[in-house]
């Protein structure tokens, strides 16, 4: 199901120029346990959810998304974000709605930067623009890279079907 769905209006600029990122998120949740250890225990991305973000509702605004979660992760120079489907699971417990129903939008926070990548195994999404957004579901393996010497920000807005 990934497509690319649309680009929105960077009106969240100044608040990334300033966000501090509220959690420090290790690989070890479930969707991960697919990973040899060995390899991925050393490493962390960096979130911030809903009321942590000022700008949060103007997300779920803008993709008609009134349902859902909003967070911001930060991918930092030199760090894989492991191959992992998506579960939903705070999104399944919260709305009681089965994983089939449920979907991400992944926005990205700034244009592309070499060495920055969200790869699914149909498409490689290197060459995007501030507010380029994409719509996928949990049957979607992916995974993102910074390959660069500068922080990756992307926001993810994870609703579903009524």
């Amino acid at each position: 199901m990934l497509a690319y769905y649309t680009n929105i209006n960077n009106f969240w600029k100044d608040e990334l120029a300033t966000h501090t990122y509220k959690r420090r998120v290790l690989f070890d949740a479930k969707n991960f346990d697919h990973l040899d250890r060995v390899y991925y225990n050393k490493d962390y991305i960096l979130q911030s959810f809903n009321d942590e973000l000022n700008c949060s509702s103007r997300f779920k605004a803008d993709l008609n998304a009134a349902e859902g979660a909003v967070s911001w992760t930060c991918i930092l120079p030199d760090v894989i974000l492991p191959t992992h489907k998506d579960t939903f699971y705070t999104l399944r417990q919260e709305h009681n709605v089965p994983i089939e129903k449920c979907f991400r939008y992944i926005v990205f926070l700034e244009d592309a930067v070499f060495g920055h990548s969200v790869n699914f195994t149909t498409k490689n999404i290197t060459n995007f623009a501030a507010g380029d957004v994409y719509k996928f579901d949990c049957n979607e393996l992916h995974y993102g890279v910074n390959a660069s010497n500068v922080a990756f920000h992307t926001c993810q807005v994870s609703t579903f079907l009524v």
